[in-house]
């Protein structure tokens, strides 16, 4: 029998960053507490959470989390998005924005479907998403 560790044919699990939890087990702490950057991040189909601050842009087909201590300023286009720190700018989530007790959220936000939980902040504007799921890349 397969167990935690290992497949069915008892062949380790392909390991991802070197961790012990496959590919979709695995959160991926991008930028930690107390780190800053300045760029663009784009990302695929996984879990990308931001503990740090970011300037710029974020573009990814999966799910961003925003811990709360992070902080990100600047454009975003993700799937999910679920927030706990505080965003700064415009969002575009193809899904889902969710901001939670802890989040705010500054400036514009297009989502699918929006979820501000009691005490989380939306300052801005808010639509509907009613475009093509996100693909990673910014607009031209």
């Amino acid at each position: 029998m397969g167990g935690r560790w290992t497949s069915p044919n008892r062949r380790p699990k392909k390991r991802f960053l070197g961790s012990i939890f496959t590919k979709e087990e695995q959160g991926i702490s991008l930028i930690g507490e107390g780190s800053s950057v300045v760029g663009t991040l784009h990302f695929g189909d996984g879990v990308v959470r931001l503990d740090g601050r970011l300037d710029g842009g974020i573009f990814g087909q999966g799910t961003l989390i925003i811990g709360p201590e992070g902080l990100f300023q600047g454009e975003m286009k993700v799937s999910t998005l679920i927030l706990c720190g505080r965003v700064e700018g415009t969002v575009i989530a193809s899904e889902r924005a969710h901001i939670t007790p802890t989040g705010k959220l500054l400036g514009r936000v297009q989502a699918a479907q929006l979820i501000i939980e009691e005490g989380g902040i939306l300052d801005g504007k808010s639509e509907k998403w009613e475009g093509p799921p996100i693909w990673g890349q910014p607009e031209s």
